[in-house]
């Protein structure tokens, strides 16, 4: 794609294919379903295998939190959509 003819700045576009054209709502739902995931991964290993995990978990915790919400949040402040 030509980012010479695209309005906005370039970082704007990656922020949108990041984001793929989800609303809040979805990107809540998918937030919702992966923390299950790891939720369910935790109880295995915690259980199953008897390795506490839980300082790992914070971290990906936060780290999906990023992925899901900030693109979300600076289009919404830039675009105001």
């Amino acid at each position: 794609m030509n980012r010479q003819n695209s309005p906005g700045p370039a970082f704007l576009e990656t922020l949108e294919q990041v984001n793929g054209g989800r609303s809040w709502l979805a990107n809540l739902g998918a937030f919702v379903c992966v923390l299950v995931m790891l939720g369910a991964a935790n109880l295995i290993c915690q259980y199953g295998l008897h390795i506490d995990l839980s300082y790992v978990l914070r971290i990906l915790i936060a780290g999906v939190a990023a992925y899901f919400f900030l693109p979300l949040f600076i289009l919404w402040l830039w675009r105001g959509r």
